[in-house]
């Protein structure tokens, strides 16, 4: 695939990781400060929000499924249109509709950014039937959502060292995010060389994609990697500040760093993966990333240069978790059409997403649940336990998905094989 094909599928990732940190860590606060709900409310209505998100996620996978090449483009552009009205109504409720307007706005988001998102990464197995190629173009994508995400933390803050208060930073970031998802996903659907559909598959089951081994073993592996992640991820402002005692300058620091790390470390994943199978190596990354973290747990207040080279390291090894584990499975999706004739990939991606965010959810319920029930209080000098969930429990999920991997039969040797024959099958 030409270089200039692949930078205009990537780039679309960019902006639509634009608003994420704005979701996560600023809105919740902003609507409790600026606009007097309770946090309970807002937490509540959080919730609400992202359970209707997964429920719609498999319907618009088996959608997208049923659709030609046109109508999926027609429909990511309507979600376009649908993320940014979320998106621009959310950090403009209506005055004295607060609760409405947030619950509203952030479902129409959350819809929206389904509608682009879920044929958006199932178009990466029509791009080539190469697994080399596609690991490279999924290393690009990631990497240009992990660059949305450094600039989506750092433009607030710098916003607002200028002066600017955290709601006009959050309406700036909201706009350009807009500009920036409609330019990208105009080149994405007038310059992109879209793969022709010629068959959907309007006779498609859920039964199957439960009968595909090799996507049943991968996904249950990406959750509980996703669950190694996630942990630390909520529990991180606590360690510093808790563990480290490191003030809350230190938090921005370090994961800059982390993400930086994980961006130089893509190319370098692409190209090991030329020599050695995705498969084992995922599994060594993920090795490494545990005996790395592991010491974390061991971790005091004298030890911040060794946590700084900690997550340079486990950055690095999130290089592979961006890139491997979607590459695999755009060749489970070529297995799944070999196997069962039929073409699912969107329901596939969907339910790939769907894991991912039950494993968010999950790990913030595993942290604070844990947390809580260890009798943590951040009043006191006893932070064992904070350490212990912080960095010993991960490293026991990574394990689990370290071993669920063995049972990955599909090699890249199959892989080729499977292509081949697709290639002389017209059914398909």
């Amino acid at each position: 695939m030409q270089q200039r094909q692949s930078l205009i599928y990537a780039l679309p990732a960019l902006p639509l990781a634009l608003p994420t940190m704005v979701l996560f860590i600023y809105l919740p606060t902003l609507y409790v400060e600026e606009f007097g709900l309770s946090l309970a409310l807002v937490g509540t209505l959080l919730m609400l929000a992202r359970v209707s998100d997964l429920v719609i996620d498999p319907w618009v996978g088996r959608l997208n499924d049923n659709l030609s090449t046109g109508q999926q483009r027609r429909l990511m552009l309507v979600g376009a249109l649908l993320c940014g009205i979320g998106l621009f109504w959310l950090t403009r409720p209506i005055p004295d509709w607060s609760a409405s307007s947030l619950i509203i706005s952030l479902s129409v988001l959350y819809f929206g950014w389904t509608l682009v998102q879920i044929p958006y990464l199932a178009l990466l197995p029509g791009l080539s039937p190469s697994s080399r190629e596609r690991t490279q173009i999924a290393s690009l994508r990631e990497g240009m959502g992990v660059v949305g995400l450094l600039f989506s933390a750092a433009f607030p803050v710098v916003l607002i060292n200028g002066g600017s208060s955290t709601l006009e930073a959050l309406r700036q970031l909201s706009d350009l995010s807009i500009l920036l998802v409609a330019f990208t996903l105009g080149l994405l659907v007038t310059k992109l060389h879209w793969p022709v559909r010629t068959k959907p598959s309007s006779n498609a089951r859920w039964r199957s994609l439960w009968r595909n081994r090799p996507a049943r073993v991968l996904m249950f592996a990406w959750f509980s990697n996703g669950l190694a992640n996630g942990i630390p991820a909520v529990l991180f402002p606590l360690y510093i500040t808790e563990v480290l005692q490191l003030d809350e300058a230190a938090r921005a620091n370090y994961i800059l760093i982390y993400f930086i790390c994980a961006i130089l470390s893509l190319p370098l994943w692409w190209l090991v993966s030329r020599r050695i199978s995705r498969k084992r190596l995922w599994q060594g990354a993920m090795l490494i990333a545990l005996i790395c973290f592991l010491p974390a747990s061991l971790l005091g207040p004298s030890d911040a240069n060794l946590f700084m080279l900690i997550c340079m390291l486990t950055g690095a090894m999130l290089g592979a978790d961006l890139a491997l584990p979607q590459a695999l499975q755009a060749d489970v999706c070529d297995w799944h059409r070999f196997r069962f004739k039929r073409d699912q990939s969107a329901s596939l991606f969907a339910i790939w997403n769907v894991f991912t965010k039950l494993a968010l959810a999950f790990a913030a319920l595993v942290a604070f649940g844990l947390l809580d029930l260890s009798g943590f209080n951040q009043n006191t000098n006893e932070v064992g336990q904070l350490a212990l969930i912080y960095a010993f429990l991960p490293c026991v999920f990574k394990l689990i998905a370290i071993l669920m991997m063995e049972k990955f039969a599909l090699s890249e040797a199959q892989h080729a094989a499977i292509i081949a024959r697709l290639d002389r099958r017209q059914d398909v």
